[in-house]
């Protein structure tokens, strides 16, 4: 299981780098256009509560467009900062979405759907749950889920936060260098 998620997260990781060279090379003009709009209208207490709102929701929006607005904005004169701030403000709002999933593990329906999983499956929860939020912190698929699934398994929340802090905040340096590098492999 880790290892299929391991692959999985490789693919996104190569899906990513090609949809960023694409955009890159295209539409330079009119995404730096867009993003020096976008800050000027919601400015970075904006793109924060965005990032909040949407890695402790479970919803479609990636992260990296936040970094693709830094990058391609006045902002990223100071991107080390803001980069820093978004990966902590990710952190936070995966532990509102594991205390959700612990939350919503308290009703009886999410007992029945889960319950026979968590049982079968308790010593390698155990073992490596861990490294399923790791996975869960450094691809583009949406960290809520991840963190709302180990919520309602009853992962402990340290386990959570310290699998977030030691790579989600990385994950978020290394997405903004791969944007801000791409454009010069063209």
């Amino acid at each position: 299981m880790i290892g299929d998620n391991l692959i999985k997260a490789v693919i996104a990781v190569v899906v990513f780098i090609l949809v960023t060279l694409a955009l890159g090379y295209w539409l330079e003009n009119e995404l730096t256009m867009t993003t020096t709009w976008v800050v000027d209208k919601i400015g970075f207490f904006g793109l924060g509560l965005i990032l909040l709102v949407t890695d402790t929701l479970i919803t479609p929006f990636p992260p990296d467009i936040l970094l693709l607005v830094i990058a391609k904005s006045p902002l990223a004169e100071q991107w080390q900062s803001y980069v820093l701030i978004l990966g902590m403000i990710s952190c936070l709002a995966g532990m509102l979405g594991w205390g959700i999933g612990r939350w919503l593990g308290r009703f009886e329906f999410v007992k029945r759907t889960f319950g026979d999983f968590k049982a079968e499956h308790r010593e390698f929860i155990r073992r490596y749950g861990f490294w399923a939020v790791v996975i869960g912190s450094i691809t583009p698929f949406p960290f809520s889920v991840t963190c709302w699934t180990a919520g309602m398994m009853e992962l402990h929340w340290i386990t959570v936060l310290a699998a977030a802090i030691s790579f989600r905040i990385p994950r978020f340096f290394f997405y903004y260098w791969l944007i801000t590098s791409t454009g010069n492999w063209i």
